[in-house]
Order: C-alpha cells, then structure tokens, then sequence
C-alpha cells in the first residue's frame, strides 16, 4: 500500500465516517467485529465453500480476525455504533491482495490448525480471482468495499444503509470509484440502490460459487 495513500486518503475517508456519527473501530474491537461477521456469513457461500461445504462458525471468525488483524493499518474500520450491530471495511486505491506472510504470523497458523492446509489454498484462490476481476474493472484505482457485515438478529434495521451512505459521498467528493463484490444474487439489488452496478455475473472457477463484481462510479453535482 501507498504510503502517501495511507497518509492522506485513509484520514480524509475517516473524518467523513466520524462526521457522519459512525463509530471507527480500534484493534480492541476486532474480536467484536469478527463475531459479528461470522454470524453474518452463516451459511454464505463463499465461505461454506473455504470450510468444505458447510457452514464453520469458528473457521468464519478466524478467516475474518485474520483478514481484519492484516488490513487494519491500511483499511478504514467502522460501527454502526460501539455497540457494533454491523461493520464496514473499506481499502483505498492500490490495494491489491493480502500479503501471505502477514496473514500466517496473525492467525493463519491457527486456522490451517483448525480446518486443514487446503483451506489457505482456497483462500489464495479466490483473492487472486478476485484480484484480477477488480484489476479488470478499476485497475485498482478504487475504494474496495473488502466487507459489509450485519449481524442476523439486526438486519433490515437500516444498519447497512447507515454504514454505506457516508463512504458513497466521500466516494463522490473525491471523484473515485467504488468497488465490490458479493457470493449472493439477493445482495446485488441492495447494492445496486447505492449505485453499483454489476460488471460480471458468474461461477468462480472450479467452485460451485457464484461471483457478482459490482462498480460504482462518481455521481458529480450537476451545478
């Protein structure tokens, strides 16, 4: 990651999440988070895929304190609220994939322990799949939305609107594209009322999982 990214677009993207009254998570709540989003992915099926074909509470949760541990320096955190009913991750431009190593030395040792060696295999898969669609759609000229996590029991709440909005306007402001993608059909039409629309529809190689790439572009004022 760019270290002037890091310097000037990742405090620019929190100062609009924390004027929108959202709440940027620290390390002490990463555990929270990766709860919240291991109840959200109950039976998702990319991750039903990572865990062998069915659903890992545990394997979930550590595939995403992992990810969170790794990306926290680069990434922006945010809560609904300190509560935290759901959570969003965003990546600035130039993210291009999670390094190995630093993925080993936060937990994926563990998670190899837990579910087997050919578990950090899928995972490469897919980020390198996934990778490669971003860098075909944005050439990683982009703000990621890496995760968007509600858990069950608040859902339809107006949570994940809560959490979109603000990065949509920032987005907006500073001319930038916004990307995504989802393993849902019924996620598409949520994201497609913020804007995105959907690039490419279609099964991830040799998996039975379906990948939806979705691209928002800048919406300019019309003054």
């Amino acid at each position: 990651m760019d270290k002037l990214v890091r310097k000037i677009e990742v405090p620019l993207a929190k100062n609009a999440i924390e004027k929108a009254g959202l709440y940027i998570v620290g390390k002490k709540d990463l555990e929270r988070l990766a709860e919240v989003a291991a109840d959200a992915y109950r039976d998702y099926p990319l991750h039903n895929w990572f865990t062998g074909g069915k659903y890992d509470a545990k394997a979930s949760k550590l595939i995403m304190l992992i990810s969170l541990k790794t990306m926290t320096e680069d990434a922006v955190i945010y809560a609904d609220s300190e509560e935290i009913n759901g959570f969003a991750v965003w990546l600035p431009f130039g993210f291009t994939g999670s390094k190995t190593l630093p993925f080993l030395m936060n937990g994926g040792l563990r998670l190899i322990l837990h579910s087997g060696p050919g578990i950090i295999g899928r995972l490469l898969t897919y980020e390198t799949y996934a990778m490669n669609l971003k860098k075909e759609f944005t050439e990683h000229y982009d703000w990621y939305l890496y995760n968007l996590s509600i858990k069950k029991d608040a859902q339809g709440k107006g949570i994940a609107s809560k959490l979109m909005r603000p990065m949509m306007q920032f987005c907006d402001e500073e001319r930038m594209i916004a990307y995504l993608e989802t393993n849902k059909a019924v996620n598409v039409g949520l994201y497609q009322h913020y804007g995105f629309e959907l690039m490419k529809e279609e099964l991830i190689p040799k998996t039975p999982v379906k990948h939806y790439a979705m691209v928002r572009n800048p919406i300019f004022d019309k003054e």
